[in-house]
C-alpha cells in the first residue's frame, strides 16, 4: 500500500467509526419532569398535622406500614403530605427529605401501601 493509500484507509476507517457511533442510540441521562401549575406551602408541623386533618377528613396519626418493606406497625404523625386535587406539597421549610418525598409524590404518584 501506498502512503497516500494508507492515509485515505485511515481516514475512511475513522470516517465509518464515527458514522457507527451516530448510529448507537444514547439513553438520555436520567428523568425530566415538568411539574406545571405545582405549589409549594411551608408549614411548621402543627400547622401540617392540621391541614392534613382538613383537607383529608382523617386523623394526622396513622398505623404503618405505608410503605411496602416496613413490616411493624406503629403510630406515625403526618410531617408533610402532597394534595393532589390542588397539587400542592406540604411540608416544613428545611425539611428536605420531607420535602424531597412530597415532591416525589407529585412527579410519581402514590407509591404508600393506602
Amino acid at each position: 500500500m501506498k502512503r497516500s493509500e494508507s492515509w485515505v484507509a485511515m481516514v475512511g476507517g475513522l470516517l465509518l467509526l464515527t458514522a457507527a457511533g451516530c448510529a448507537i442510540s444514547h439513553k438520555p441521562e436520567g428523568e425530566a419532569y415538568e411539574l406545571p401549575s405545582l405549589r409549594i406551602v411551608f408549614l411548621d408541623r402543627p400547622h401540617i398535622q392540621a391541614k392534613y386533618e382538613e383537607i383529608t377528613g382523617q386523623s394526622g396519626v396513622m398505623p404503618t406500614p405505608r410503605l411496602v418493606l416496613d413490616p411493624q406497625r406503629r403510630k406515625e404523625v403526618v410531617v408533610g403530605f402532597y394534595d393532589y386535587h390542588t397539587r400542592t406539597i406540604y411540608c416544613p421549610k428545611m425539611d428536605f427529605e420531607v420535602c424531597g418525598h412530597e415532591l416525589h409524590h407529585a412527579v410519581l404518584g402514590r407509591f404508600h401501601l393506602e
